[in-house]
């Protein structure tokens, strides 16, 4: 695959398809989109989606249209890797029963990213490296710490550096602190709760708060919030690069320094304007990136972020 870096490097592209696959699975079955460059590939790339209702494209709804996984799988099909981006569990094209919602735990994601890569396997890819975005990049340190690691790499694109109970914490103080101060004590407690793996009444959470943790998505939260990303990352064994971006409202930097200081070896990359949602930005503003990142369909990812991964993979021994 080194010629993709000669393709980057002369500003070439390769031709690239799109097709649409299922992944059959106990539960269901997986909906995805494979974009292959036309000449084929020995690599291919999974695309793990962050929290939420985030579907294969990098979409939640309400607004929140960032076409993001779609722009980065097309880039990097066009630089030579194939690139597999999928519906999670319960969103889009994988859909489930609403009564199995409740019981959702982290564990059943990260099996659905180990089917996936065993699709590829199956597929005769040779190599097979998971881009995991914010949550995602939880799912992708989880598959790479396993004793059998099923990965040639793991790239972490915004990923969580802390425990989920002190991202919330963190994440709520930036949105109730100073202004409703007895919201984010309330949310505090919540959080100790789950963290100790203990429900909380549907009663007992202010109405302001419920959409985060209703009780049916608890289960899932207490799941989360076992897993220590910097544990994992320390027992990580292959390629590992790590991406933040400077004007991360959700993530920030420090989380990626975490990460990198577990995992020396890694090659943390940090791009000074880029968001969340992998795209620039000319502000930290939480709301005017809302309104003109978060929502912004047509604005491209950051111009750097394909050829870092691509550099990574052309190293990957």
């Amino acid at each position: 695959m080194l010629l993709c870096g000669v393709f980057m490097s002369l500003g070439l592209t390769v031709s690239a398809q799109q097709r649409e696959v299922v992944v059959e699975c106990e539960w269901g079955s997986i909906s995805a989109t494979i974009d292959m460059p036309e000449e084929g590939s020995d690599t291919a790339v999974l695309i793990v989606a962050g929290s939420g209702p985030t579907d294969r494209n990098g979409n939640s709804g309400a607004g929140l249209n960032t076409y993001s996984y779609k722009m980065l799988g097309e880039t990097l099909a066009h630089s030579g890797y194939a690139v597999m981006r999928y519906d999670k569990r319960g969103i889009g094209g994988s859909p489930i029963p609403a009564e199995d919602v409740p019981n959702l735990v982290f564990e059943d994601f990260i099996d659905d990213a180990r089917t996936c890569v065993e699709y590829l396997r199956n597929e005769g890819f040779e190599r097979v490296v998971v881009a995991g975005h914010s949550e995602g990049g939880l799912i992708a340190l989880a598959l790479a710490a396993e004793e059998e690691c099923c990965l040639d790499g793991v790239v972490l694109l915004c990923p969580p550096g802390y425990n989920m109970a002190e991202i919330l914490n963190y994440q709520l103080s930036q949105q109730l602190v100073p202004t409703y101060m007895g919201l984010m004590i309330k949310s505090t407690n919540i959080i100790n709760s789950l963290k100790a793996g203990k429900m909380v009444a549907e009663a007992d959470i202010p109405k302001e708060l419920i959409g985060l943790f209703h009780p049916t998505v608890q289960p899932f939260l207490i799941s989360n919030m076992r897993y220590e990303p910097t544990e994992l990352a320390a027992k990580c064994r292959v390629p590992m690069l790590i991406v933040s971006g400077g004007r991360d409202i959700q993530v920030s930097v420090s989380n990626g320094e975490r990460l990198h200081g577990a995992n020396p070896a890694a090659e943390h990359r940090m791009f000074e304007n880029m968001t969340h949602v992998l795209k620039d930005a000319g502000t930290s503003d939480r709301m005017m990136q809302v309104m003109s990142i978060y929502t912004n369909a047509n604005l491209a990812i950051t111009e750097a972020l394909a050829p870092a991964i691509v550099e990574f993979i052309n190293n990957i021994k």
